[in-house]
């Protein structure tokens, strides 16, 4: 009945807006005269009104929301003379420009430096702006948690890592300012190293992008970029401030950017402090849930029509409070604690961190610069590196208490070269090829055996892709071979130091394209194939996982991942109505998860329950909806849904971890915005998550009911400076998350209020 429901919504609105006014639009491409190569970043202007655009990197521009009658459009770019057009709207027009390009101008101007061809084949959403602004001050997981078919991963209320249409960790690949970020991802329990604050631009592929990006991209990618380089004399800042009453703190950030007098030159630093105390349930506290996190980072380059230089460091640091009630010093009372209706160890509001709980300690520096080497080749070159060191402290007697028992530092070095070509023939695509080397090492001292072995890993890495585009259609095509070593040092079963040594080389591959039936209507496909090699912590684990409060077996006998996921979407895109639906099936062999074993474990530790590593042939499929309509000049809605099912085909039962249906509605209510004159704006927004009835009978305990949240936040703004005041979990509700793996111990946490202030300079 729901699903009929929206498709009604969706096509009876569809209909509305067939005889809406002002709904017009043009789009096309701006192409050389000679060659035919675009002229990215070309401006299109109305005369008549000044409104206009930018043309992409493709050449391709769209307006939207014109008025019938005549209009005068202008396109001019650098080293061209302007194009003036006029003609009669009464239809959506395609219009497509072509003016002489003088390439002996350029040597006056800056221009940037090509860029990668953006895949057509990719189904992306995009968070920046005052979007962006209004997610700070939540974790990166909860940020990307707006986005549908995005759900997140917790491990009590201050850890989460997200999760692409049922797929989390090493499978979600993290690109933080073109690195591929790296760290002690291999645990639940471990948050993405990243300070969130330095993002200009959040984006989620959900496809797998294991050619561009780099192996093990099953479920999809995000890509976290800062705002490009000021490149003119000038300084300018933004200041954030978020307040909270759930766990009574909050986050200050800002960050500054400016240029220098050569032209070309620019640079930006930021910075963070958040500060949180015990977060609160309904009816009782969150003992030792509390965060300190700290983020800086600095860039600094140069743009020119030659080629570019870019230098960037970023520094995090961070610890998380455990919930002290998941850790239970017997059987009989571990039992009690998991069926309990709340935890058993409740004590007064702190923000004192005690055992148990995580320190993180992040570097990344990258050194990047590109050449145009010839009018169709341009070179690109970057080297980073990470260094990524973890604490984890269990509950332990005496002066044992401070020392961690879980000390593990990882150092990812990573080199690549990429040759971009421009459009050439309607083509335009890159080659290239990168190496890294990963070695993570244990920190004596502990006085307990490592969960996890020292391992090496090195992976060299050959890839291509080409893009064909026209007006109509685009279409993509890439190849990607990667050799993967992995070394490592374990004990065997008379504790005697063996060194078992991985090799896999394996190809993955991606087919693609879009149709613009319409400048309003387009479809996008996907083929793609992915591979991910077993982890040294899926193949030796052998202890207590003390922040999942759970001991973790691996199999030393894993075979690779291997995944052919496809991707359908459908979008429609008009002035007053947009709306987009993505089907996607995802057939992964040999799929390795952690599977609760239904067994618990009494140690010197205290008793936990046992997860163990194992290998099936899984099979997921589902389908993402967006719809954002314009009821009222004044009054907009937006609402999402996200549908997963999921299918162990060797035991024939549901998988594991796997996200339930869900729901997202927003209305607003607002008044325009600009000039000198206040605006304000009011949303609600309701959050449905459906109890998981996929959920495999093997677990410690039964799925929880489903739940709705209520939030609501209003928003005032003048000139640089805007007020955000609202509350989540407006009524207080209690509930658990299927996703939070502190469910079997505690509630989610309770209503939160919140003012968020920012001001641009």
């Amino acid at each position: 009945m729901k699903r009929i429901l929206w498709i009604s919504i969706l096509l009876f609105t569809g209909l509305l807006q067939m005889h809406g006014q002002c709904s017009i639009q043009i789009s096309g491409v701006v192409l050389d005269q000679h060659d035919q190569t675009p002229l990215d970043f070309s401006t299109i202007y109305i005369q008549e009104t000044g409104k206009g655009t930018l043309a992409d990197s493709l050449g391709a521009y769209t307006l939207k929301g014109l008025c019938p009658g005549k209009v005068t459009l202008v396109c001019s770019h650098i080293g061209c003379d302007p194009l003036t057009i006029s003609l009669m709207l009464s239809r959506d027009t395609i219009l497509n420009f072509y003016p002489e390009h003088h390439v002996e101008l350029l040597d006056q101007v800056i221009t940037t430096a090509p860029r990668v061809a953006e895949a057509p084949a990719q189904t992306r959403t995009q968070l920046s702006g005052q979007e962006l602004e209004r997610l700070q001050g939540r974790s990166l997981a909860r940020m990307l948690e707006s986005v549908s078919g995005v759900s997140m991963v917790q491990t009590g209320p201050g850890i989460a890592k997200p999760m692409i249409h049922g797929l989390v960790g090493n499978r979600v690949l993290i690109v933080q300012n073109d690195v591929r970020q790296e760290g002690q991802q291999w645990g639940m329990d471990h948050a993405p190293e990243i300070d969130p604050t330095m993002a200009g631009s959040m984006t989620v592929i959900k496809g797998a992008e294991g050619v561009r990006y780099g192996p093990e991209a099953i479920g999809g990618v995000i890509l976290i970029k800062p705002d490009p380089l000021p490149r003119s004399p000038g300084l300018k800042g933004t200041l954030m401030t978020h307040l909270q009453t759930n766990g009574r703190g909050g986050k200050i950030a800002g960050q500054l950017s400016g240029g220098f007098k050569r032209p070309g030159w620019g640079w930006r630093a930021t910075g963070s402090a958040h500060l949180l105390g015990d977060q609160q349930a309904p009816g009782y506290i969150l003992s030792n849930t509390g965060l300190q996190e700290w983020g800086f980072s600095a860039q600094s380059g140069y743009t020119g029509h030659k080629g570019t230089v870019d230098l960037y460091y970023s520094f995090y640091k961070a610890t998380f409070g455990i919930l002290r009630a998941a850790h239970i010093g017997n059987l009989s009372d571990l039992q009690a604690a998991i069926s309990a209706d709340e935890p058993w160890i409740q004590k007064p509001f702190t923000y004192e961190i005690l055992n148990p709980r995580q320190k993180v300690l992040h570097h990344l520096a990258k050194l990047e610069a590109s050449r145009k080497v010839s009018a169709m080749w341009t070179l690109k070159g970057r080297y980073s590196l990470q260094i990524d060191e973890r604490q984890e402290f269990d509950i332990r007697r005496g002066d044992r208490d401070q020392i961690p028992a879980l000390d593990l530092t990882i150092i990812t070095q990573q080199g690549e070269v990429l040759a971009e070509h421009r459009p050439w023939r309607h083509f335009l695509g890159t080659l290239g090829s990168s190496v890294q080397y990963q070695s993570n090492y244990n920190i004596s001292g502990t006085g307990v055996q490592p969960l996890i072995p020292n391992f090496s890993t090195t992976t060299v890495s050959l890839f291509g892709f080409e893009r064909y585009t026209r007006p109509a259609y685009d279409l993509e095509a890439g190849l990607r071979g990667d050799y993967r070593v992995l070394r490592t040092a374990v004990f065997d079963s008379l504790d005697q130091v063996i060194y078992p040594t991985f090799n896999w080389f394996n190809l993955s591959g991606t087919l693609g394209g879009t149709y613009r039936f319409t400048p309003a209507w387009q479809a996008t496909f996907q083929l793609a194939s992915a591979f991910r090699a077993p982890g040294a912590h899926e193949l030796f684990s052998n202890g207590l996982h003390h922040a999942t409060a759970s001991l973790e077996i691996g199999d030393d006998q894993l075979q690779i991942e291997r995944s052919l996921k496809t991707v359908l979407t459908l979008k429609m895109d008009r002035p007053l109505f947009k709306a987009g639906i993505s089907g996607y099936i995802n057939p992964i062999n040999n799929f390795i998860y952690l599977r609760p074993t239904g067994d618990y474990a009494l140690t010197i530790r205290g008793a936990f329950p046992v997860f163990q590593y194992i290998q099936t042939d899984a099979l997921l499929a589902g389908a993402d909806l967006d719809i954002a309509l314009v009821i009222r000049p004044w009054l907009t809605y937006s609402g999402q849904a996200a549908l997963l099912w999921s299918d162990d085909r060797r035991q024939e039962e549901p998988l594991f971890g796997m996200p339930p249906t869900q729901f997202n509605h927003r209305m607003k209510v607002h008044t325009p915005a600009g000039g000198d004159k206040s605006s304000w704006s009011l949303e609600i927004s309701v959050r449905h998550v459906m109890r998981q009835h996929q959920a495999p009978s093997y677990d410690y305990a039964p799925a929880p009911d489903g739940y709705t949240l209520v939030g609501m936040v209003g928003e005032w703004q003048k000139g640089n400076l805007r007020v955000n005041i609202g509350v989540d979990n407006l009524f207080n509700q209690s509930y658990r998350d299927y996703l939070d793996r502190l469910r079997y111990f505690a509630d989610a946490p309770g209503r939160n209020g919140f003012v968020k202030c920012f001001y641009h300079f």
